[in-house]
């Protein structure tokens, strides 16, 4: 039994070990939307200034589009380079946006190479008189 044990002690650490770099290696792979401007959900009173996505990670976004609710694409004017990994993507609004629903559709890959995306919905109510 004098053998058992450290062989036990062996296995417990080791399984230990690669549990924790296993649950590490997937907090620290993907670089998720934190936060964004318009927020998810959100009612504006006139046409934002400009889009802005912050994520947690930097992330190269590929693809950045805003849509009103028939799916048509709004004009943005996009700052930085398009190939960089950022935290924070922001682009002007080129277009006056009318009432109604927007969604901002963003796609891009994290430093580990990691494809996603995601949407954030806004809605754009003048005040009212």
């Amino acid at each position: 039994m004098i053998g058992f044990r450290p062989r036990w002690r062996a296995f417990v650490a080791a399984t230990a070990a690669t549990l924790s770099l296993a649950a590490a290696g997937s907090a620290l792979a993907h670089s998720d939307l934190h936060n964004s401007e318009p927020a998810d959900g959100s009612v504006v009173r006139a046409t934002p200034p400009a889009i802005v996505l912050m994520f947690q990670m930097p992330m190269r976004v590929m693809t950045l589009r805003l849509l009103d609710e028939a799916g048509r694409e709004k004009k943005l004017a996009r700052e930085g380079e398009r190939a960089a990994a950022v935290q924070e993507v922001r682009a002007a609004v080129q277009d006056r946006l009318a009432p109604g629903a927007y969604r901002i559709e963003w796609r891009g890959a994290s430093p580990d190479g990691h494809v996603g995306g995601g949407t954030v919905g806004f809605r754009v109510e003048p005040a009212a008189r």
